[in-house]
């Protein structure tokens, strides 16, 4: 055998061929791809989380400030006014939607004496809900709470 014929072998294998570097190039770039669209689903989850934690403060500052309107016997101030607030990245777009329905509870209270009768009381209360809403119209959060309704005191 000659020494050419012995090196000749040994140059067809010496590198990687074009093929085999597009099959690893491609599959790097599906690998690439794949975790491209984990990180933006996983942006997208983050964000409706932000979302729906800020979301939770407004609402609930929302609730706190209708109430304290209610007792002093104010009105319910208007969805537009409370949604000027709900700015930012993530609340951006997101309304307010409130309603404020009057009722009467009525308690129990059972007498001191063991042959007195049970007391009646009637409480009236405004029954509170608000809603922070998405620029889609989904509910983000809802709180409700029944506050008592202003008696005409101080």
């Amino acid at each position: 055998m000659t020494t050419s014929a012995r090196t000749k072998p040994s140059l067809i294998r010496r590198g990687l061929t074009f093929v085999e570097v597009m099959i690893a190039a491609s599959i790097l770039a599906i690998a690439a791809m794949a975790s491209l669209e984990l990180l933006a689903a996983s942006d997208a989850t983050s964000l409706t989380a932000r979302r729906q934690a800020l979301a939770a403060i407004e609402g609930e500052r929302a609730l706190s400030t209708v109430a304290d309107i209610v007792r002093k016997g104010g009105s319910i101030p208007s969805a537009s006014a409370m949604s000027e607030s709900l700015v930012g990245e993530a609340l951006g777009g997101c309304t307010v939607r409130m309603t404020g329905t009057p009722a009467v509870v009525s308690f129990t209270i059972p007498s001191a004496t063991p042959d007195g009768p049970p007391r009646v009381v009637d409480l009236s209360v405004v029954n509170l809900v608000v809603e922070i809403l998405d620029p889609a119209g989904e509910t983000l959060v809802e709180f409700e709470r029944a506050v008592p309704a202003h008696s005409g005191g101080s």
